[in-house]
């Protein structure tokens, strides 16, 4: 390696570290946090996993269960910057986990509703001589809906905005219907009755709910107005399970998890640094940049920290030295047979490549069967598993090799091994 080259890298090295360290550990010192996040189990909340079901089919279609994910993600999340995590496991089971909240009840409440907004009139039945509820429109026509107050009585109620082809069809409604009653169910629950008093052009109107007391009125109207933003479902999902993780046992998780990957990474230091000195140093300055590197991934990826992504995290690490060894490995063997260490240098890395690549592409290729066909906590090893060998590849040929030829050009013996 020129040596130009190698004082050029190193610094870039170095600014590199520098900023990793600014990124992932700045927020800190603001109270922000590490921009990390960090699961369900690792925090607290809920996890529900859904089945969804149709009748009429064994299995849904990918689009089908993608417009499933996109309504409960509208409807959980609906500013977009709640950390909600679903997704999909298998062909019709969809897996919610919702952090720090406890109230299981009403979690499950508002992910198995469908969110069927339908819009009644009476309806004589000659053949019975009754009066039936006849459905004249439907949730699906709405594009929009939105919590306001009436300006006299403060009251919230929804405000909805109808498409084109529900606005003509409300309008017709309201004059057939003058000063009637139209109904309005909701799941197949009537919430409101109005009368119509005038005919509505424009194809926006109002919901009123019918609960007395203000506050619960305005925690319906809210719910109401995100169920019909967000969609409704086609079919009522089914819950396979629920479980509550406590804010004990998360940050207890979490706090042995840190301790795991400190030990390692201890003890895999004090390994190589006894076993290969000035070299042993080397590896332990890459494993470090190797880390914060692997950090910065997960956090501008919006990647998920879970308790399976930690012991991948945790399994790399041996992984990330297992390189290095076999380069020092081969470096000590090359100057045992006499070679010149700048020669030894060359061969060890260059006859280590070939390995070292294999050995990296054969788990990433495992990594990559796990995140494709695994469950959620086997995704996330997966994930880790994936980027660690990534990045320990990178590491060990580019980082480690970089700072061994800059210490070579100060002094040879730094780089022997004996």
């Amino acid at each position: 390696m020129d040596r130009k080259f190698s004082y050029i890298f190193t610094g870039g090295i170095v600014a590199l570290m520098l900023y990793f360290i600014f990124h992932l550990f700045y927020p800190l010192y603001k109270n922000v946090g590490v921009p990390i996040k960090l699961g369900l189990d690792l925090r607290y909340g809920i996890h529900i996993m859904l089945e969804m079901y149709d009748p009429s089919k064994m299995v849904l279609s990918d689009s089908e269960m993608r417009q499933i994910i996109g309504i409960l993600e509208k409807r959980l999340n609906p500013t977009g910057t709640y950390e909600v995590i679903i997704q999909q496991a298998g062909n019709n089971r969809v897996i919610v986990e919702i952090p720090e909240i406890t109230d299981t009840s009403e979690a499950i409440q508002r992910v198995t509703k469908v969110g069927k907004l339908e819009f009644k009139v009476d309806e004589y039945d000659p053949n019975t001589g009754l009066m039936n509820k006849k459905t004249v429109l439907t949730g699906d026509r709405i594009i929009r809906a939105t919590v306001e107050y009436d300006p006299n009585t403060h009251y919230p109620h929804v405000a909805f905005t109808l498409d084109s082809e529900g606005a003509k069809i409300f309008e017709q409604i309201t004059r057939d219907y003058l000063q009637k009653p139209i109904y309005i169910f909701f799941d197949n629950n009537e919430i409101s009755a109005p009368i119509v008093q005038s005919v509505i052009t424009g194809g926006s109107g109002i919901i009123t709910l019918g609960t007395k007391d203000k506050e619960q009125a305005l925690k319906e109207a809210r719910e109401l107005a995100i169920y019909l933003n967000a969609g409704k479902l086609d079919y009522p999902p089914r819950v396979l399970e629920a479980y509550t993780i406590g804010p004990t046992l998360g940050e207890k998780h979490l706090k042995k998890s840190l301790e795991a990957g400190v030990i390692a990474l201890v003890m895999v230091a004090i390994f190589m640094i006894v076993f290969y000195g000035i070299p042993g140093i080397v590896a332990v300055f890459a494993l470090v940049f190797y880390g914060l590197l692997f950090l910065w991934i997960v956090s501008v990826s919006n990647a998920v920290l879970t308790l399976g992504s930690i012991a991948g995290i945790i399994l790399s690490v041996g992984m990330a030295v297992d390189a290095n060894i076999l380069i020092f490995e081969r470096l000590k063997e090359e100057i045992k047979s006499g070679k010149p260490i700048n020669t030894s240098l060359d061969l060890a890395f260059a006859r280590s490549f070939d390995t070292i690549l294999d050995s990296h592409l054969t788990t990433i290729i495992a990594a990559l069967i796990l995140m494709i066909f695994g469950t959620s906590t086997i995704q996330g090893f997966g994930f880790a598993l994936l980027w660690g060998n990534v990045v320990s590849f990178f590491t060990a040929i580019y980082i480690t090799k970089t700072i061994m030829y800059l210490l070579f050009y100060f002094n040879p013996r730094f780089v022997e091994i004996k």
